[in-house]
């Protein structure tokens, strides 16, 4: 796709990282599919920058496994695998209610407070998917951060991140706003009464449930 103008621009960040994040983005919401080629001399030309911040980009792609970068070349997207889906929900499973049954022994009424206001936000029935989806994330963020425990908070946003494009393969099918928020409310509610089991109930069919929903698909796209 060709642009007239970069759709980078200078700011604190460094090109380096803007184009990492752009073309992330861009993997994430398939603008780039699995299997695309993304070589460099194209890619550089496209976003308007030099080949070093490329080349970067796409290393650190590779180490994320969204992409397999060939030196000197580029890389190709690599293809939505369940294998790979199912290893990272089991590991958000492990990770996520660790935080959960620590932040529901030790959240104080701020953070129940917090959740709360957001769970108003989202029940006004004024926000779309995509809004609902990064909110509610933002949720159990908050109770994350309540463990007090901030490198398994970075844990959990990293693997977030890696199963971001799976996600968005089939979002309507993976976010059903009634469940999603009952199982949310159910996470307050646990936290608000010291219920560590409660909290990781909540937390874990959310989680079982979006496996679920994906692995059927997921395994159809591998049998076609």
């Amino acid at each position: 796709m060709a642009h007239t103008t970069s759709p980078l621009r200078q700011s604190v960040r460094s090109i380096e990282s803007q184009v990492y994040e752009l073309i992330r983005d861009r993997i994430v919401r398939a603008e780039y599919a699995p299997g695309s080629k993304l070589l460099l001399i194209p890619l550089s030309e496209e976003l308007q920058v030099s080949t070093m911040p490329v080349r970067s980009a796409l290393k650190r792609l590779s180490s994320e496994g969204l992409v397999a970068y060939r030196p000197n070349k580029g890389a190709t997207v690599e293809p939505l695998e369940l294998s790979a889906f199912l290893e990272l929900q089991e590991i958000r499973i492990a990770i996520e209610v660790l935080a959960a049954r620590t932040s529901a022994r030790v959240a104080p009424p701020a953070v129940i407070a917090e959740m709360r206001a957001i769970l108003q936000e989202l029940q006004t029935g004024t926000l779309d998917l995509e809004e609902s989806i990064a909110l509610e994330w933002q949720g159990y963020l908050v109770c994350y951060r309540a463990s007090g425990m901030p490198r398994l908070v970075d844990l959990i946003l990293e693997h977030g991140r890696l199963v971001e494009r799976y996600s968005r393969a089939a979002i309507g099918e993976v976010f059903d706003r009634e469940t999603s928020a009952a199982e949310y409310t159910r996470l307050i509610d646990a936290c608000e009464a010291r219920d560590e089991d409660a909290a990781q109930q909540a937390v874990e069919a959310g989680l079982r449930r979006h496996i679920k929903a994906l692995s059927a698909q997921l395994h159809d796209k591998e049998t076609e």
